[in-house]
């Protein structure tokens, strides 16, 4: 007779693993939305158009606020860049069919908010959450409906985008050289600040930050600095 205990029956984690990702999902996106919301009260009076506005002479206190605010705003993940779309989706989103944004990611809502069009931007954000679109389907959709195509590139059921042509153009010689020479200048700059600085005491997580930042700058260095010393021609002027 066989008394080993019978092993336990195979679980189905299933419904714990989705009620799980609903949360998670739900809470991001949820958090960043209310993100937007906060920074466009508190910098553009609530409106959209004034955060988009290439006034010049507009209030300049959010890019203030990102620079004098950019180490603790990164400490907590919120650089700069994630809290411009936490902005723009929060604008995004108010013209969206009722119930659809909780459908949708907030990888989703970012794409969505590349599209100007609120019509075309509701038609695109329905069009996700019918056919389960991944972030990527979604910015090939987005592309194609910039690109003056229609979304479905199938003729399967459901809407199947097709990621537009992508059509490489070679930079200008003279363009490239200028931004080398601007890039230069703005690296003299950061090093006379950090002069500045170089003083005070780094948080463990500021000093990774900025080995990273100069290791990849050396690495680009070192391959311009050998790429310029095969290259022809060094002498003239």
């Amino acid at each position: 007779m066989n008394n080993l205990p019978e092993a336990a029956p195979p679980r189905d984690y299933h419904p714990t693993l989705e009620r799980l990702n609903a949360l998670s999902r739900n809470h991001l996106l949820y958090f960043r939305l209310e993100v937007g919301r906060l920074l466009l009260e508190d910098f553009f009076e609530g409106d959209p158009a004034a955060y988009h506005s290439q006034d010049s002479q507009k209030k300049l206190s959010f890019a203030h606020f990102l620079e004098s605010c950019g180490d603790y705003l990164a400490d907590i993940g919120l650089g700069a860049q994630v809290l411009r779309q936490c902005i723009q989706a929060q604008i995004a989103v108010r013209s969206l069919p009722a119930g659809t944004v909780e459908r949708l990611l907030f990888s989703h809502i970012v794409e969505l908010a590349r599209v100007e069009d609120e019509a075309t931007r509701s038609i695109l954000a329905q069009a996700a959450v019918e056919n389960r679109w991944t972030g990527l389907q979604l910015r090939d959709a987005v592309l194609s409906t910039k690109a003056g195509k229609w979304i479905d590139g199938d003729p399967a059921p459901g809407l199947q985008p097709v990621a537009p042509e992508e059509t490489e153009k070679t930079p200008q010689l003279g363009r490239v050289v200028t931004r080398f020479e601007r890039s230069a200048e703005d690296m003299e700059a950061l090093a006379q600040q950090w002069r500045q600085i170089a003083g005070k005491n780094l948080s463990q997580g500021q000093r990774n930050r900025l080995r990273q930042a100069v290791d990849r700058l050396k690495v680009q260095l070192s391959e311009l600095d050998h790429a310029l010393g095969s290259a022809p021609g060094d002498s003239e002027g």
